[in-house]
Protein backbone atom coordinates (compact mmCIF):
# COMPACT_ATOMS: atom_id res chain seq x y z
CA UNK A 1 0.00 0.00 0.00
CA UNK A 2 2.54 2.28 1.04
CA UNK A 3 4.16 1.69 -2.75
CA UNK A 4 0.81 2.57 -4.33
CA UNK A 5 0.91 5.70 -2.09
CA UNK A 6 4.15 6.90 -3.01
CA UNK A 7 3.35 6.42 -6.43
CA UNK A 8 0.90 8.18 -6.51
CA UNK A 9 2.50 11.00 -4.80
CA UNK A 10 5.25 11.12 -7.09
CA UNK A 11 2.64 10.87 -10.12
CA UNK A 12 0.92 14.05 -8.89
CA UNK A 13 3.84 16.18 -7.99
CA UNK A 14 4.84 15.10 -11.23
CA UNK A 15 2.12 16.50 -12.93
CA UNK A 16 2.18 19.69 -10.44
CA UNK A 17 5.76 20.34 -12.02
CA UNK A 18 5.21 19.40 -14.91
CA UNK A 19 2.36 21.67 -15.62
CA UNK A 20 4.77 24.77 -14.47
CA UNK A 21 7.16 23.57 -17.50
CA UNK A 22 4.38 23.09 -19.90
CA UNK A 23 2.70 26.59 -18.98
CA UNK A 24 6.18 28.25 -19.38
CA UNK A 25 6.64 26.19 -22.97
CA UNK A 26 2.89 27.40 -24.08
CA UNK A 27 3.41 30.75 -23.10
CA UNK A 28 6.57 30.80 -25.05
CA UNK A 29 5.30 29.15 -27.91
CA UNK A 30 1.90 31.19 -28.25
CA UNK A 31 3.55 34.37 -27.62
CA UNK A 32 5.95 34.30 -29.44
CA UNK A 33 4.38 32.95 -32.37
CA UNK A 34 1.37 35.17 -31.81
CA UNK A 35 3.08 38.44 -30.73
CA UNK A 36 6.46 38.55 -31.84
CA UNK A 37 5.43 36.70 -35.37
CA UNK A 38 8.38 33.85 -34.30
CA UNK A 39 8.11 30.90 -37.01
CA UNK A 40 6.07 28.44 -35.03
CA UNK A 41 8.56 25.75 -35.10
CA UNK A 42 11.76 28.31 -33.12
CA UNK A 43 9.18 29.52 -31.13
CA UNK A 44 8.62 25.56 -30.14
CA UNK A 45 12.31 25.05 -29.79
CA UNK A 46 12.49 28.24 -27.52
CA UNK A 47 9.58 26.68 -25.29
CA UNK A 48 11.07 23.15 -24.45
CA UNK A 49 14.29 24.59 -24.10
CA UNK A 50 12.87 26.83 -20.39
CA UNK A 51 10.73 23.64 -20.29
CA UNK A 52 13.23 21.62 -19.63
CA UNK A 53 15.41 23.88 -17.61
CA UNK A 54 12.76 24.02 -15.13
CA UNK A 55 11.47 20.93 -15.50
CA UNK A 56 15.06 19.42 -14.27
CA UNK A 57 15.00 21.15 -10.83
CA UNK A 58 11.50 20.32 -10.26
CA UNK A 59 11.65 16.84 -11.14
CA UNK A 60 14.92 16.10 -9.50
CA UNK A 61 14.06 17.34 -5.91
CA UNK A 62 10.63 17.61 -5.80
CA UNK A 63 9.05 14.96 -7.55
CA UNK A 64 11.13 12.03 -7.31
CA UNK A 65 12.96 13.80 -4.33
CA UNK A 66 16.75 13.08 -4.94
CA UNK A 67 19.04 15.35 -2.68
CA UNK A 68 21.74 13.69 -3.59
CA UNK A 69 24.35 16.35 -5.42
CA UNK A 70 27.47 13.85 -5.98
CA UNK A 71 25.26 12.62 -9.19
CA UNK A 72 23.66 15.48 -10.77
CA UNK A 73 26.59 16.05 -13.19
CA UNK A 74 25.66 12.74 -14.51
CA UNK A 75 22.09 12.98 -13.83
CA UNK A 76 22.05 16.45 -15.65
CA UNK A 77 23.58 14.36 -18.75
CA UNK A 78 21.14 11.62 -19.02
CA UNK A 79 18.29 14.43 -18.74
CA UNK A 80 19.60 16.49 -21.04
CA UNK A 81 19.60 13.41 -24.05
CA UNK A 82 16.58 13.19 -22.46
CA UNK A 83 15.19 16.09 -23.71
CA UNK A 84 17.39 16.46 -26.66
CA UNK A 85 15.85 13.65 -28.12
CA UNK A 86 12.21 14.58 -27.17
CA UNK A 87 13.09 18.25 -28.49
CA UNK A 88 13.92 16.25 -31.67
CA UNK A 89 10.99 14.22 -31.95
CA UNK A 90 9.05 16.92 -30.86
CA UNK A 91 9.59 19.69 -33.45
CA UNK A 92 10.07 16.65 -36.12
CA UNK A 93 6.57 16.03 -35.24
CA UNK A 94 4.74 18.73 -34.71
CA UNK A 95 6.23 20.27 -38.11
CA UNK A 96 5.13 16.74 -39.57
CA UNK A 97 1.22 17.52 -37.82
CA UNK A 98 0.97 20.55 -39.01
CA UNK A 99 2.11 20.92 -42.33
CA UNK A 100 0.96 17.67 -43.80
CA UNK A 101 -1.93 16.44 -41.30
CA UNK A 102 -2.71 20.26 -41.57
CA UNK A 103 -3.66 20.54 -37.38
CA UNK A 104 -3.67 23.55 -35.75
CA UNK A 105 0.19 24.12 -34.09
CA UNK A 106 -1.49 24.28 -30.50
CA UNK A 107 -3.20 20.90 -30.72
CA UNK A 108 -0.88 19.03 -32.09
CA UNK A 109 1.03 20.09 -29.51
CA UNK A 110 -1.00 19.13 -27.25
CA UNK A 111 -1.27 15.76 -28.50
CA UNK A 112 2.85 15.37 -28.61
CA UNK A 113 2.71 16.64 -25.09
CA UNK A 114 0.84 13.77 -24.22
CA UNK A 115 2.81 11.53 -25.31
CA UNK A 116 5.62 13.15 -24.17
CA UNK A 117 5.01 13.63 -20.43
CA UNK A 118 4.29 9.84 -20.15
CA UNK A 119 7.55 8.59 -21.47
CA UNK A 120 9.54 11.38 -19.49
CA UNK A 121 7.56 10.16 -16.52
CA UNK A 122 9.06 6.56 -16.74
CA UNK A 123 12.64 7.55 -18.33
CA UNK A 124 12.55 10.47 -15.24
CA UNK A 125 11.93 8.26 -12.75
CA UNK A 126 15.36 5.92 -14.16
CA UNK A 127 16.90 9.13 -14.07
CA UNK A 128 16.42 10.27 -10.76
CA UNK A 129 16.32 6.88 -8.65
CA UNK A 130 17.69 7.73 -5.12
CA UNK A 131 19.82 4.47 -4.52
CA UNK A 132 19.00 5.01 -0.96
CA UNK A 133 15.92 4.48 -1.19
CA UNK A 134 16.34 1.72 -3.88
CA UNK A 135 17.70 -0.32 -1.34
CA UNK A 136 15.04 -0.47 1.26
Amino acid sequence: MRTETSRLGQVVRFCVAGAAGVIAYYAALYGLTEYLGVWYVISAVIGFVLNTGLNFTLQKFWTFQNKETQMVGRQLTLYAAMTVSFLIGNTLLLYLMVEYLHLWYIGAQVILTIVISVLSFIISGRIFKNEATAVN
